[in-house]
């Protein structure tokens, strides 16, 4: 879905009221068409990135980007205005049974999407706790996979990590350091194969 964004009303006018306001951009001639469709004058800038930031860096008043569970700007403190286009994107095969090898070809292309797909919002949260924090640590994290862990010099300190399935704001990581982990790392996850 492609979806102009803006800050909660208190920070920001509506984008039928911004006229002559800045925009980024998903795809200029989508947002150019529907601002024209709304009366609605402005300058449509080009960013690459992480486009959900611009607002908050005097970049752009609103955004148009592709959202997918609208998690990222929900984490910018953006909400969604409008809806400018839905789409989904669909893996088609032949009705009849595919030969052997093509059918291999198949499944390990199917495995590797659900991967991406299983992963798309993910990250890998690490960070140590001690033994008596660790269930209160766990339960800020009921998005995540069951967490691994391995003591450290056998103490009572356990480096543990989590595949985090949401957004990781700072907010949360200092909630999980008030409950006792410390040395939080939030590292990007390229690929999973499930």
């Amino acid at each position: 879905m492609s979806s102009p964004a803006s800050p909660p009303p208190a920070a920001a006018a509506p984008a039928s009221a911004s006229d002559g306001g800045r925009r980024d951009r998903l795809s200029r001639a989508l947002t150019r068409a529907w601002l024209r469709e709304q009366g609605v004058g402005a300058e449509v800038l080009v960013l690459s990135g992480s486009v959900e930031i611009a607002p908050r860096l005097g970049q752009a008043d609103v955004v148009c980007d592709l959202v997918s569970s609208g998690a990222t700007l929900s984490a910018n403190q953006l909400r969604p205005v409008c809806d400018l286009l839905q789409s989904e994107a669909v893996l088609a095969g032949p009705a009849a049974e595919l030969d052997p090898l093509l059918a291999d070809t198949a499944q390990m292309l199917l495995r590797r999407i659900d991967g991406v797909m299983r992963i798309r919002d993910s990250k890998l949260l690490m960070f140590q706790a001690p033994r008596g924090s660790v269930e209160d640590v766990l339960r800020l994290l009921p998005d995540a996979e069951p967490a691994t862990s391995y003591a450290v010099d056998g103490g009572d300190l356990l480096a543990m990590q989590a595949l985090c399935h949401g957004v990781v704001t700072w907010q949360r990581l200092e909630e999980l350091k008030r409950a006792g982990a410390r040395g939080l790392m939030v590292l990007p996850v390229e690929r999973m194969l499930a």
